[in-house]
């Protein structure tokens, strides 16, 4: 490519190319290619071979990226070595597109590349810089050069006294300067702002002036001395003009006004404020500051503050259109809207966000700043007529705008500086906290405040944003996972900015030492303090209701009993209860579940009711049941109606084989065979139906005996076995399974035929 014009197709070419590649791999990857490998030797083999040829190249690519380079080529040797070098090939790769991108910006008209000259005044800059600022040609996070390290006063951000003016002069004064600077905090322009008096103009209605055609017109760019003064002598003969910045805070720890746009009615001007001598600015508070012309901003809370801070420049006679837009009940109070409102024109918010400090301008860039002043005055004279025709005699809608816009020019650049012991102060972490509803415990709260001060002082050291150490979420998690390893903070705060990785080491050590010291320390609930409730405030009609402050917003406080569960939820450990006895409590025992011994056998529930085996009853015998009614419909089996299979022996071969006490409580039971002539395997058949009609009759006899008394029975709950004078048990302790354990079997299993006595029916 021999142009820049050439770019954008070969740009299209490369992401065509990049599509149809990322394609082939989705479908690659989408198929099996594990069950291709295990079915075919030959395509195990190919895969094998491809593998380690992309791992080669791969290898080979990173070697070339990192070459000359500080960041390390790691090495590929098999597929577990991409796992384990993730991280590396991330760096590498974010490191080589970052260099890519710069080129294509210097390629394309960006960036402007430095001339010889420029090099060695950025050369000299270097060595009156302190060591902490970095070189001019270490880009970082950042493609553009630092403009701050050729400025004639270098900002020092270590300085945490309080912001001293950069007056030298005061045109249009009423106070002298020497007793405007003896307070820092008012505003060396704080009479001239309350005795200004705004033109009769303010407060006529008059037709809108109409404004010059964008297209066939231009800005005036200014960077130098001499357009500056041309600028000033065209600027003193307007009544009202419009200003409006351009603002850089990403990498620049105070930040940086980088552009000033400044309208009359005839003409525009784009003010280059990145010079060296751009303190020398100062001579336009001989406009500025005349209360005879008026400055029109839209939202000038914070222009106001940017002026003093980096120019030394304070508004007398300031119209704010925002306010008007406020009192005048507008849907939407946005420059944007205004401008599409009064003069159809869309603004083209991409660049609101752009980085202002490119040099030179983007023709884009350059007609979106011109446009934000061009049509402001045709706005303002709308503005004002709708405000007259909207006041009242009780309700002068100009007056308050006027007084508002007063407020804003009074306001006085503070240092951001916080106590890191109370979080209090601008950026401190208190804020941060109070606005999240994140709950940290004792060792996270330390956390919190240690790496919010490291990054801060990082922030402060190299010139940066907070933001570009890592930005506000990072560090909520960062609290929240306490990584004591550099392994496992790289993966919180991946993707990692340059000025993070580079201090990893001393971050963790930060949080190792205040998650020791926080284990003793106090919680944030601890240190939040709740505020008074929100009022109510009466607004004039038509206005809006004053802004409610944040100490007005209601906090959670901490109580040591619900308001709604009271002492339900009461966390304190449960006392161990005491074993139960006979002799316990009449309340221990209302609370407790007791449950009665059950028997296992008929003897063992006589013997535990008292009952002597002389009064035992006398089984009758079994009369025949009296013949139900018939009942076609009932369900029944063959089984059933089937008469027995064997001859039932008498009673006296039982009574021959089993003990008298068996007799008795078997009488029932019948075995099919004399026992001497019954086999093994009968025998034990015999036994199990045995079993199960004594577990029936004792169940039987149970449920006739006399009922339960529940009232006077001990707990079964920490119960322990009584023990007889002999030593042995009377009975065991409670189990609840054991009538499980005493169910009747399942159904008996068929008989598996024995190999070559089957039979197969069809």
């Amino acid at each position: 490519m021999e142009s820049a014009a050439e770019f954008n197709p070969f740009q299209e070419r490369v992401k065509s190319s990049f599509v149809q590649m990322i394609r082939s791999t989705n479908q690659v990857a989408a198929e099996d290619l594990t069950f291709h490998r295990s079915s075919s030797t030959e395509v195990a083999d190919s895969l094998d071979e491809q593998s380690d040829r992309i791992l080669s190249l791969t290898s080979s690519i990173l070697k070339a990226a990192t070459k000359g380079t500080d960041v390390p080529a790691p090495t590929l040797r098999d597929e577990e070595s991409i796992e384990d070098n993730w991280r590396g090939i991330v760096d590498v790769i974010d490191s080589l597109l970052e260099r890519a991108d710069a080129c294509l910006d210097e390629f394309t008209g960006v960036i402007k590349r430095l001339s010889p000259s420029q090099q060695e005044q950025a050369a000299k800059a270097e060595k009156k810089t302190p060591a902490k600022f970095p070189t001019i040609y270490d880009y970082g996070p950042s493609k553009i050069p630092k403009p701050q390290l050729q400025f004639e006063r270098p900002p020092d951000n270590t300085d945490v006294s309080p912001f001293k003016p950069l007056l030298r002069t005061k045109p249009h004064a009423i106070v002298s300067l020497k007793k405007s600077l003896k307070s820092a905090d008012r505003s060396p322009y704080e009479h001239e702002i309350n005795a200004a008096k705004y033109p009769p103009s303010t407060y006529t209605v008059s037709p809108p002036v109409e404004y010059l055609p964008f297209d066939s017109t231009t800005a005036t760019f200014v960077d130098d001395m001499d357009a500056v003064k041309e600028m000033l002598s065209e600027l003193k003969g307007a009544k009202e003009i419009a200003i409006d910045l351009e603002h850089h805070d990403v990498h620049s720890y105070h930040g940086l006004v980088s552009l000033m746009q400044i309208s009359t009615r005839e003409k525009d001007w784009v003010v280059d404020t990145l010079k060296p001598w751009r303190e020398e600015l100062q001579l336009l508070n001989e406009v500025f500051a005349d209360p005879d012309i008026v400055k029109v901003f839209h939202g000038s809370s914070m222009d106001i503050i940017w002026l003093q801070r980096d120019l030394g420049l304070y508004v007398v006679g300031l119209f704010d259109t925002y306010h008007a837009a406020c009192a005048l009940n507008y849907p939407k109070r946005s420059l944007k809207y205004l401008l599409q409102k009064f003069v159809n024109f869309e603004a083209d918010k991409q660049y609101q966000v752009a980085d202002w400090r490119i040099r030179p301008l983007p023709s884009g860039m350059f007609d979106y700043a011109r446009s934000d002043t061009h049509y402001l005055l045709h706005v303002f004279d709308h503005l004002r007529n709708e405000l007259i025709q909207n006041s009242t005699p009780n309700d002068n809608l100009i007056d308050y705008v006027l007084k508002k816009s007063k407020e804003e020019a009074l306001q006085v650049y503070r240092r951001p500086v916080y106590d890191a012991a109370t979080g209090q102060g601008a950026g401190g972490w208190y804020d941060y906290l109070s606005r999240s509803s994140t709950v940290l415990s004792k060792e996270q709260f330390a956390v919190f405040k240690a790496v919010h001060q490291w990054r801060d002082e990082v922030a402060r050291a190299a010139d940066e944003g907070v933001q570009c150490v890592f930005p506000k979420h990072m560090l909520f998690k960062v609290a929240s996972v306490m990584p004591v390893d550099q392994g496992t903070l790289c993966r919180t705060l991946s993707p990692m900015t340059p000025l993070a990785r580079s201090k990893v080491s001393d971050l963790v050590k930060v949080i190792k030492d205040a998650k020791a010291a926080g284990a003793t320390g106090p919680e944030w609930r601890d240190v939040m303090k709740p505020s008074k409730p929100a009022t109510l405030v009466d607004a004039p009609e038509g206005l809006l209701t004053p802004p409610v402050q944040d100490t007005d917003f209601p906090t959670a406080g901490r109580y040591e009993v619900s308001q709604f569960w009271g002492t339900a939820l009461d966390t304190k450990q449960p006392p161990i209860p005491a074993e139960y006895t006979a002799a316990a409590s009449a309340e221990a025992l209302r609370l407790s579940f007791p449950l009665p011994f059950m028997p296992k056998t008929v003897s063992e529930a006589r013997e535990k009711l008292g009952i002597s085996g002389a009064s035992k009853p006398i089984p009758h015998p079994a009369q025949a049941p009296a013949p139900a009614p018939e009942n076609t419909n009932e369900i029944f089996s063959v089984k059933e109606l089937g008469g027995p299979r064997k001859r039932k022996p008498a009673a006296t071969d039982i009574g021959d084989q089993l003990p008298p006490e068996e007799v008795e409580d078997n009488a029932d039971t019948v075995p099919l065979e004399p026992a001497e002539k019954l086999s093994k395997n009968q025998r034990r058949k015999l036994n199990k139906k045995n079993k199960s009609a004594s577990q029936t009759t004792s169940g039987e006899n149970t449920r006739d005996s006399t009922p339960f008394n529940y009232d006077t029975a001990e707990s079964v709950f920490h119960a322990q076995p009584s023990q007889p004078a002999g030593g042995a048990l009377l009975h065991q302790p409670f189990n609840p399974y054991a009538k499980a354990l005493d169910a009747p079997s399942g159904v008996r299993k068929g008989k598996k035929g024995s190999s070559g006595k089957g039979f197969t029916f069809r």
